[in-house]
């Protein structure tokens, strides 16, 4: 059985959060080893930025869950496009 790709976005999120070595987390998602988007977590305010690279958007979001849905939705539309 296939691990599930949110539960992973999930985690690696999660990882962010709990890593106190500095205000700002940043991490790329890649899919096909393109980069799709990028998640910055911001422990001042406990928020995620997500960035699109195609086409460009710009989200925040107070919520690990719906940080984590604009990713696997992008890697997902990526991954289908081909």
């Amino acid at each position: 059985m296939e691990k599930s790709m949110l539960l992973q976005i999930i985690r690696r999120l999660n990882a962010m959060r709990c890593d106190t070595s500095s205000k700002r987390q940043r991490r790329m998602f890649e899919q096909f080893g393109i980069p799709v988007c990028e998640v910055t977590y911001v422990r001042e305010d406990d928020s995620f930025t997500f960035v699109r690279f195609r086409p460009r958007e710009r989200f925040c979001f107070d919520s690990i869950d719906l940080a984590a849905i604009e990713v696997y939705d992008s890697l997902y539309e990526l991954r289908h496009t081909f």
